[in-house]
């Protein structure tokens, strides 16, 4: 009868195994999904996002501006199991930025010993396409300026807002050369087409004002045409 021979490293190795199975592994985590860079931004005139996470954990959030809600999911208390990777989203509301101005906010995370902050920019203006934003002198907010050729006849706005707006004249603004095909809708990508007269005047340009509004928040377009050219004698 062949006779087994066990090693006394081996039969060590053998316990080593069967004691590391005896003990369940520790498996912890916060990691922030979306947003998933502290440069995310939002226009004026959002109100709702999410913050998207994975733990293995119970966790807790709290808004560290007055601005910013944590509106669902705020806290969750889980059973731990090393197993089971949790998928949540927190849902966020924001109050309308009306200053004219960028502000930077956050909310923190904390779920076992970790902690994690999702940082939102909220601009200060609506994301108008055309014309694009262009920095004021002082760089802490933006101008939308349109200029066009004294012949110019037609030009338009384009932008992509979260609800319904209305497009008008600014409070004393001409209307006597420059009209609009729409002055309401909803939600979405619009481009509003402007009507131009030429301008004759070959001494002086002419301006007038849009205001665009959405919720509570508004932005002025700056038209300007410039004057007309004179001819050669």
């Amino acid at each position: 009868m062949m006779k087994k021979v066990y090693s006394l490293s081996a039969i060590a190795a053998a316990l080593l195994i069967l004691a590391s199975c005896s003990k369940d592994p520790e498996n912890h985590t916060l990691y922030l999904v979306h947003p998933d860079n502290p440069n995310y931004y939002l226009f004026a005139e959002q109100e709702t996002d999410s913050v998207v996470f994975e733990t293995f954990d119970s966790y807790n959030m709290f808004s560290m501006e007055d601005w910013i809600t944590v509106t669902a999911g705020e806290s969750y208390d889980v059973k731990y199991d090393y197993r089971n990777l949790y998928a949540f989203t927190s849902l966020l509301s924001f109050e309308p930025n009306t200053t004219g101005k960028a502000r930077k906010g956050y909310v923190l995370i904390n779920s076992y010993e970790y902690s994690s902050a999702a940082f939102f920019t909220q601009l200060g203006y609506m994301n108008i396409n055309h014309p694009s934003a262009r920095a004021t002198e002082t760089l802490d907010s933006v101008s939308f300026d349109l200029n066009v050729s004294a012949v110019t006849t037609e030009d338009s706005i384009c932008f992509n807002v979260s609800k319904s707006w209305t497009l008008d004249y600014a409070a004393n603004a001409d209307r006597t050369w420059a009209t609009i095909n729409k002055t309401q809708g909803e939600a979405g990508n619009t481009k509003v087409t402007i009507s131009l007269t030429p301008n004759t005047d070959t001494e002086n340009a002419r301006t007038t004002v849009f205001a665009l509004k959405c919720g509570e928040v508004t932005n002025y377009i700056n038209l300007k045409q410039f004057q007309a050219a004179t001819s050669a004698e």
